[in-house]
């Protein structure tokens, strides 16, 4: 096996007793010849290292797989990096415990990348299943499976400072360069947005126009927690990453980007009684110049510390 050409899938699993294993046999089903996987349970308190370990020892066949248990919960980005940090394998995947990868991702993706080897990771459509059952794409397609609109490649930073536009489950990274950027930022909370953005700053990305991954939204995801009532974990680190792009920034209409993603998360930390995060962020504003109708009015409503948070849960 060619180091050169393997992948190693780093799957960190907490409380995904649920999905777990049928997270794991995607990995095992994947079509891609040169492959590892390392399955990290970090501290669950369900039934999730006991369904792990089930699996390797009557499922996994040939697959090389390697466990970590660890006994109390680690913080998500500085656990990535320490397994990265052992690992010597020419890409890599960070791979949640609920979600699943269809069986060509990984063969798709690093072909993209082979024909790229400039490019920091690859990336993919997905389905996006809800917590109902609903289930669409993450970007939208027609009726007949093609993409409605051209997806963007290349250089995305600036696209990135004003949108989620892409799917991180869906990324396939260049091992090599993420090591080089110094991997996840251990600080944050969470990783996707700041990666994004600091690999985006200094290289190209490409995409893969196949559905790779199907991904769940349900309360116990991370995602489901950004704008929790009162208690957000998510937003400091939003709030850390925006005043990183402060001064990562280089154009006028980056610094624009950055104002339109301070309004948007000034706006959801005060609809959600996230006073402390929406200080940071009307700080952040100020010091790059923000004016507007729409930053006075969310200054006013900080100063005012008006809370309407019981009504954004009614319809969030």
């Amino acid at each position: 096996m060619k180091i050169s050409d393997r992948v190693t899938i780093i799957c960190i699993a907490y409380n995904h007793a649920k999905w777990i294993e049928e997270t794991l046999e995607s990995v095992r089903l994947q079509d891609y010849y040169s492959k590892e996987l390392i399955v990290i349970d970090n501290g669950s308190s369900d039934e999730t290292p006991e369904i792990i370990k089930k699996w390797v020892a009557q499922s996994a066949g040939k697959l090389s797989v390697k466990t970590i248990f660890q006994t109390e919960e680690s913080g998500y980005c500085k656990l990535f990096n320490e397994t990265l940090a052992g690992i010597n394998s020419q890409y890599v995947v960070d791979l949640s415990g609920d979600d699943v990868l269809y069986p060509d991702h990984l063969s798709l993706s690093i072909d993209k990348l082979k024909r790229a080897p400039y490019a920091a990771f690859v990336y993919s459509d997905a389905y996006i299943l809800s917590p109902d059952g609903e289930i669409k794409t993450f970007y939208k397609r027609s009726s007949s499976g093609e993409l409605v609109n051209e997806v963007i490649q290349g250089e995305l930073y600036e696209t990135l400072i004003d949108q989620n536009y892409i799917c991180s489950p869906t990324i396939v990274f260049n091992a090599k360069i993420l090591e080089k950027a110094g991997g996840y930022d251990s600080d944050l909370y969470y990783e996707d947005f700041d990666i994004q953005l600091r690999l985006t700053r200094n290289h190209p990305v490409v995409f893969s126009d196949h559905i790779g991954v199907l991904k769940r939204k349900h309360g116990k995801s991370l995602s489901s927690g950004q704008y929790q009532r009162y208690q957000s974990r998510m937003l400091p680190s939003t709030l850390q990453v925006c005043e990183k792009i402060k001064q990562m920034n280089i154009n006028p209409e980056e610094d624009k980007a950055l104002g339109r993603r301070i309004l948007y998360e000034l706006k959801h930390a005060l609809w959600s009684g996230n006073f402390e995060p929406a200080e940071g962020f009307v700080k952040l504003g100020e010091e790059i110049g923000l004016k507007g109708l729409e930053f006075s009015f969310y200054k006013f409503w900080l100063k005012r510390r008006f809370d309407f948070s019981w009504l954004y849960v009614q319809i969030t």
